[in-house]
């Protein structure tokens, strides 16, 4: 059998070196474009496609324990002056089963400074019932702030309260909700009942001593 020659011996051993480097060289190039590749920015989805658009969908859900509903907040994109706002304005309620969904809110006039879940029993991994929002009112004269409840598997936020100031707003039992409100000057606590959102007790707080 004839054997190549030294020439071609030398030329196929220096083809398969340059094929391996030409290999290597492809998978640094490869790794150096997967490391620098930008990320989407936070909250891109239907709600951003474009950097000027007026509110974003976070593409993250908020998940009430042991419910079929999923909380989307919906953000102001950016101020009437064109900065970054980030202000949540808006909750997409959306049921993970059937795929239906709803506003918290009917309109976006409004910011959500906090939410509250409410427990069915004690402890910490009972199902959630609801939710309650403190929500911050951005229209007329005058800045108030109010308090909105939901109820899982229905319809949108109920106001039950509205003061200058929610002071706290908090869960004390399966049954009682304990509200601390300001109007003025004036302090005001009040037990509300999670069964109706009727106010069980309301009494004003004395006056801060001199």
């Amino acid at each position: 059998m004839r054997q190549p020659s030294l020439y071609l011996r030398q030329q196929w051993h220096t083809g398969t070196a340059g094929a391996g480097v030409l290999a290597v060289a492809g998978l640094v190039v490869l790794a150096f474009m997967f490391w620098h590749h930008d990320p989407a920015p936070p909250g891109s989805g239907p709600y951003s496609a474009a950097q000027d658009a007026e509110y974003r969908l976070s593409q993250e859900s908020v998940v009430l324990s042991g419910t079929r509903e999923r909380l989307f907040v919906l953000e102001r994109w950016k101020t009437d002056a064109g900065q970054p706002s980030g202000a949540s304005v808006n909750l997409l309620i959306v049921d993970s089963e059937d795929a239906s969904s709803q506003w918290m809110f009917p309109d976006n006039g409004q910011t959500i400074l906090s939410r509250d879940e409410l427990r069915t029993t004690d402890g910490a991994f009972s199902p959630v019932s609801g939710v309650v929002l403190t929500v911050s009112n951005t229209g007329g004269e005058k800045q108030r702030e109010s308090l909105y409840y939901h109820r899982v598997g229905g319809g949108p936020a109920v106001r039950f309260l509205t003061a200058d100031a929610i002071v706290s707003a908090d869960q004390t039992s399966p049954d009682r909700y304990l509200v601390i409100y300001r109007n003025g000057t004036r302090t005001t606590a009040a037990v509300y009942s999670l069964v109706d959102f009727r106010v069980l007790a309301e009494k004003a707080a004395p006056d801060v001593p001199q």
